[in-house]
């Protein structure tokens, strides 16, 4: 018999001792087990959509000068040991 066959086993003999109110409460927290693996198993889907609608237009010219500002000088300063 596997683990999961021997814990559901065990777990069924166990409600033989509860008291109703706490069937009704454990009926309850399964039903709120089975909610959260449902919603963990599908996918989550993030939509983008209008995500860049209030961004400024850049151009090529934009992107030309954000280079030449960063790269600009670059090894200019080269040391010879």
């Amino acid at each position: 018999m596997s683990n999961t066959a021997v814990l559901k086993k065990n777990i069924v003999s166990a409600l033989d001792a509860l008291p109703a109110t706490s069937l009704e409460t454990l009926a309850e927290f399964t039903m709120f087990l089975r909610e959260r693996s449902e919603a963990r198993a599908k996918p989550r889907v993030v939509k983008l959509r209008g995500l860049w609608t209030q961004a400024p237009a850049i151009t090529e010219e934009d992107i030309a000068d954000a280079r030449q500002e960063m790269w600009g000088r670059f090894g200019d300063q080269v040391v010879l040991c």
